[in-house]
């Protein structure tokens, strides 16, 4: 048995079923929103550590640079 769009919705709310229950099978269950935020916080942190590493990044003893407080980044030695 198929609901119409514009038939009452078989809920009982006494709404059309286009108003009513059909915007909530079309709608993401919670779990997967949740999903979705665990990823994207687990994909930030990444990102902060990965940028963090790059800063934090010193050249080999054999590259002959120095650090320069002044300029806050690396020069060639003399």
């Amino acid at each position: 048995m198929s609901v119409g769009r514009n038939e009452a919705c078989p809920c009982g709310s006494g709404r059309k079923y286009k108003k009513c229950c059909l915007d909530k099978k079309a709608r993401s269950p919670v779990y997967y929103t949740l999903l979705l935020a665990f990823f994207g916080v687990i994909l930030l942190v990444c990102l902060v550590l990965m940028v963090k590493s790059i800063r934090n990044f010193e050249p080999n003893s054999g590259a002959k640079q120095v650090w320069s407080e002044e300029h806050q980044h690396w020069h060639q030695a003399p």
